[in-house]
């Protein structure tokens, strides 16, 4: 029965895959979620119905992913919770029973932006928002916000540094390559791939 289930699930996954134009390939992964064009989910990475992920991001093997808006181009490791579930030890007990006839709980969504780097192991704890460029290093616990091209490390997160200068990171802001057209993307690879210093240089060709 099981090895049947699993059968199902992968034909499902081939059709949604081809329909989509998406590599999803964890049969955790809610396709009620909303997920954008070449998105890539890996095996055994759960993902809940209440995700959003945009185009091209990706996500390694044995994440766990609820309660979030997850920009375009965006590098998610292995092992990386994102928004896992928070008990209150405001009350009496920490226990869920005492939410047996409660409302449900109202979760504050994790955002994270456009081109971010979520390294191995990490978790990101409710309500927390990601700016576009930002790098989690690896292990790190981010309990409050990260701005945008800044790298954050540790127990809990901390400022390491910001990637770039505060020009150069207003320039990338400005330029936002997250929303060209795929051809204008692979077009300027050589760009993309070259140090900051291009970004002054405005080497880049777009179609307007």
């Amino acid at each position: 029965m099981m090895l049947l289930k699993n059968i199902i699930k992968k034909i499902i996954l081939v059709s949604y895959n081809k329909k989509h134009n998406t590599k999803i390939f964890s049969n955790r992964a809610n396709l009620a979620a909303k997920y954008s064009v070449g998105v890539m989910i890996s095996e055994e990475t759960f993902v809940a119905d209440d995700v959003s992920i945009g185009d091209y991001s990706y996500i390694n093997r044995a994440s766990s992913v609820e309660n979030c808006e997850i920009g375009k181009y965006c590098s998610i490791s292995s092992g990386v919770y994102i928004s896992p579930f928070e008990h209150d030890n405001a009350m009496i007990t920490t226990h869920p029973v005492a939410r047996t006839n409660s409302k449900p709980l109202e979760r504050r969504k994790v955002v994270i932006g456009n081109d971010v780097l979520i390294s191995l192991n990490v978790i990101i704890l409710e309500g927390v928002h990601i700016g576009d460029g930002a790098v989690i290093g690896a292990g790190a616990i981010v309990t409050k916000d990260v701005l945008p091209y800044e790298i954050v490390v540790g127990m809990p997160a901390k400022h390491l540094r910001f990637r770039f200068s505060e020009k150069k990171i207003n320039q990338l802001e400005k330029l936002q390559w997250w929303d060209w057209t795929r051809e204008d993307i692979l077009n300027n690879i050589d760009f993309l791939n070259s140090k900051s210093d291009g970004i002054e240089s405005s080497q880049y060709r777009i179609n307007k």
